[in-house]
């Protein structure tokens, strides 16, 4: 089934791949000139039925000019753009392909992108990471001028403290600063900060554990289940976000993982703050994307950095019965109007 004309919904279909094109699978689509050295999605089966087989691989494909091919390999499929604050659900079956290099690298399986400075964002808003053979995800809060106080040559934040080794105080998350104020609105940025959103309940790569370095009350996240430790067999996750859809005001974020065998999902985490940059209506006081003009969508595909330590091997997840839909719970949270 593909996309309803103007609805949000959609569920995935499998249509058959080859030779290198752009390809729609209904909802979501595989755009070969942005996916650098991405194979051509394969539709696999096995007795459970059909699923996606989505991989990249040094120097598999060097004709792609976007997508950052000097810097990036990627293999995703992606949804249309919604506004900004549009509260959706998001459903997909996953697993990671053996076997699977196990590197100091950062590879991202699923997200959601959102603008924090101008129209195409920056690091995803969510993102379900794998990492040395662990999945462990984040979420990124918006981080402003107006967020911090200049005096004598240091930056100063409301948000930011420094993490002790073992925990963060009660309403803060441990989180990693990758920021960047400009001189002007003109000048590039990066207005995020990433905190930790679930993790599987080991402990987390060296590389990892060095980034992550403070703690920021910017963002609540409430645990409650740890992700799987099994990443090589299916599980259906589900994701339910509502961003920031007025400035100055809470988004929220859940995600729930279940096996797809019909079991009982269970909730992960949930996170609010402010997702996403929504810009303010007075364009005098705007520092961001007009509101009208700012979206988000979803991503699901491996993403990394091009890197010596991925090697030559692939780099491959399997992904199945994918779909989008409107998420009530998160609209409920909008009507609530929380500031931050």
């Amino acid at each position: 089934m593909k996309a309803n004309a103007g609805s949000l919904t959609y569920n995935m279909s499998l249509p058959g791949t080859g030779v290198p094109a752009d390809v729609d699978f209904g909802g979501l689509k595989f755009l070969r000139n942005s996916c650098p050295n991405g194979l051509q999605p394969q539709v696999l089966t096995e007795a459970e039925g059909d699923y996606l087989r989505l991989c990249v691989q040094k120097d598999a494909y060097l004709a792609a000019t976007d997508g950052e091919p000097s810097e990036r390999d990627r293999c995703e499929l992606r949804d249309s753009k919604v506004k900004l604050g549009t509260a959706g659900e998001y459903s997909f079956d996953l697993r990671i392909e053996k076997p699977f290099p196990i590197v100091d690298a950062r590879l991202v399986v699923a997200q959601i992108k959102a603008p924090y400075y101008d129209g195409d964002g920056g690091s995803p808003l969510f993102a379900l990471r794998f990492e040395r053979g662990n999945y462990f995800a984040t979420v990124e809060h918006l981080y402003e001028t107006k967020d911090v106080e200049f005096k004598d040559g240091k930056e100063i934040s409301k948000y930011l403290t420094s993490f002790d080794g073992r925990s963060c105080s009660t309403g803060s998350a441990r989180a990693f600063d990758h920021h960047f104020f400009g001189n002007s609105i003109a000048d590039a940025k990066e207005l995020q900060i990433r905190a930790i959103f679930a993790t599987n309940g080991l402990p987390l790569p060296d590389f990892v554990e060095e980034q992550f370095s403070l703690c920021t009350s910017g963002v609540k996240v409430e645990a409650y289940e740890d992700l799987p430790q099994t990443p090589y067999e299916w599980h259906r996750f589900r994701l339910c976000v509502a961003p920031t859809k007025v400035k100055d005001y809470a988004g929220i974020v859940e995600l729930y993982v279940s096996k797809p065998n019909g079991s009982e999902s269970r909730l992960v985490a949930r996170a609010t703050g402010e997702f996403g940059h929504r810009g303010y209506e007075d364009p005098e006081h705007n520092t961001g994307p007009i509101p009208s003009e700012a979206y988000q969508y979803f991503k699901v595909g491996p993403y990394r950095d091009k890197v010596r330590l991925w090697g030559s091997d692939p780099v491959a997840i399997h992904v199945r019965n994918i779909s989008r839909r409107a998420w009530p719970e998160g609209e409920r949270f909008h009507s609530q109007a929380v500031m931050v």
